[in-house]
């Protein structure tokens, strides 16, 4: 497997509090989107998920998965990362907590979500291995 690298005329797309949609493969062969936040760790293209969500089901399934950021100020500025996921529990509350401070400007557990606590969930990063990255 070929990885793809994300070209430096679109990390900023990682860098801001853009919106991605993430697809998996559902175990009947249909795709299922989710609105996420995401981040780029200076090599992979992160996003956080939590144990027994359907995004986790299907991943643990099948590792096929795309994610794409539109920029909402230009819809000509986009990025598109397929690949395969890996996801680790080492890290998945600290992660969500960066994500929530940087799309949200406040902290995650007992910010922004009110309905659940750390000891409630157990938080996953889904890191993507890439092998095709298609811009515009």
């Amino acid at each position: 497997m070929t990885n793809a690298t994300i070209p430096d005329s679109h990390k900023d797309l990682f860098e801001k509090p853009y919106y991605a949609v993430v697809t998996t493969v559902m175990p009947d062969g249909q795709p299922q989107s989710t609105v996420v936040w995401a981040d780029f760790d200076g090599e992979n293209v992160r996003f956080n998920t939590a144990r027994g969500r359907q995004k986790d089901k299907n991943l643990q399934a099948n590792p096929k998965v795309t994610l794409v950021v539109v920029n909402p100020n230009d819809g000509y500025n986009w990025i598109e990362v397929r690949g395969e996921a890996e996801i680790t529990e080492e890290g998945g509350q600290e992660h969500i907590e960066k994500l929530s401070w940087k799309y949200m400007g406040q902290k995650y557990y007992g910010g922004f979500n009110q309905w659940s606590k750390p000891e409630d969930e157990t938080r996953l990063v889904v890191t993507i291995r890439a092998t095709k990255v298609n811009v515009h």
